[in-house]
C-alpha cells in the first residue's frame, strides 16, 4: 500500500512539474505566424506599450478595436529551437510611420534580446497586416553567431507608377540583450512597358529579384555575403561580394552598380 500512495505522489508530482513547465514557456505560435498571448503580454511589458494587442478580426487597428498593432508574426529559430522570434508593426499615433518592435524569446519566457525601431509611410507605402515577414535562413555569420531577417511589404502601386520595389530585407544578429541591424536591401524591383495601366490595358512587366548566400570568405569577424540579381528578361544576371565593416555591411559600391546594371 505505502508504494503504490508512494508511485501515486510520484506521478502527480511529475504530471505537476510538466504543468508549470509548460505555463512557464511561451505558448506556440498559430501556424499562421500569429504570435501567442503570452507572448504578446510579454512585449507590451517589456516595451512599456497601451493597447498593444491584435485588434478583432477584420477590424482597423485602434484601442476601441481591441488593440494597435497592426502587424505582428512569431516564428520558432531552427537555429536554437529553445528561442522564438517576434516581429510586431505598432500604431503609436504618429503620422507617417509605425514601429517596429522586434524580439527574441527564451524558453521559459525571458526575452533575451529586444529592438525598437520605426517604418516609414508615404504615399507609395503602408504597413498592413501581411507586411511583415520572418526570414530564418542559414544566414551563418562566424562560428558563432547566425543572423535571422526581417522582411518588409509595403508597397502600394498604382496605375500612373512606370515601376515599383518592395521586399525589404534586414539582417539582425543578436548583442548581449539588443538586436543590431547589420544589412538593409530591398530585394524586389519591377518597371512597366508601354501600355495605359489607369485605362485597364495591360503592360509588361519586367521583374528583378535579388538572392543573398554567404560567402567562404570574411571582413572583420564576418562572413562576406554575395547578392545576385536575376531579371526576368534574361539579361544577365549581376553579382557582387559586400563585406562587413565592423558594424554594418557596406553596400555602396553594390548599389551603384545595381543601379546602372537595371537602367
Amino acid at each position: 500500500m505505502r508504494t503504490r500512495h508512494a508511485a501515486q505522489a510520484f506521478l502527480l508530482c511529475a504530471t505537476l512539474s510538466l504543468c508549470i513547465a509548460a505555463q512557464a514557456q511561451p505558448a506556440p505560435n498559430d501556424p499562421t505566424g500569429r504570435c501567442s498571448q503570452t507572448i504578446v503580454q510579454q512585449l507590451a511589458r517589456h516595451f512599456g506599450l497601451k493597447h498593444f494587442a491584435y485588434p478583432a478580426d477584420g477590424m482597423y487597428p485602434s484601442g476601441e478595436n481591441g488593440g494597435l498593432i497592426v502587424a505582428g508574426v512569431c516564428k520558432e529559430w531552427p537555429a536554437d529551437p529553445s528561442k522564438v522570434l517576434a516581429a510586431f508593426a505598432y500604431d503609436a499615433g504618429s503620422q507617417y510611420e509605425k514601429q517596429l518592435l522586434l524580439a527574441v524569446i527564451d524558453h521559459p519566457g525571458r526575452i533575451a534580446a529586444s529592438y525598437k525601431g520605426v517604418i516609414p509611410e508615404d504615399a507609395a507605402s503602408e504597413v498592413s497586416a501581411s507586411s511583415l515577414s520572418l526570414d530564418t535562413a542559414r544566414y551563418q555569420l562566424s562560428g558563432t553567431v547566425r543572423a535571422f531577417g526581417v522582411r518588409l511589404q509595403t508597397f502600394r502601386d498604382r496605375c500612373t507608377y512606370e515601376g515599383g520595389f518592395d521586399d525589404e530585407l534586414t539582417l539582425f544578429v543578436i548583442a548581449d540583450k539588443t538586436l543590431r541591424p547589420v544589412l538593409t536591401e530591398t530585394m524586389r524591383h519591377w518597371t512597366y512597358g508601354s501600355g495605359n495601366r489607369c485605362g485597364g490595358e495591360e503592360a509588361p512587366r519586367t521583374e528583378t529579384n535579388i538572392m543573398i548566400s554567404v560567402a567562404p570568405t570574411a571582413s572583420h569577424g564576418f562572413a562576406d555575403l554575395r547578392l545576385t540579381a536575376h531579371r526576368s528578361d534574361k539579361k544577365k544576371s549581376l553579382s557582387a561580394t559586400v563585406s562587413y565593416d565592423g558594424e554594418r555591411y557596406e553596400l555602396k559600391h553594390w548599389k551603384r552598380a545595381f543601379q546602372a546594371w537595371v537602367e
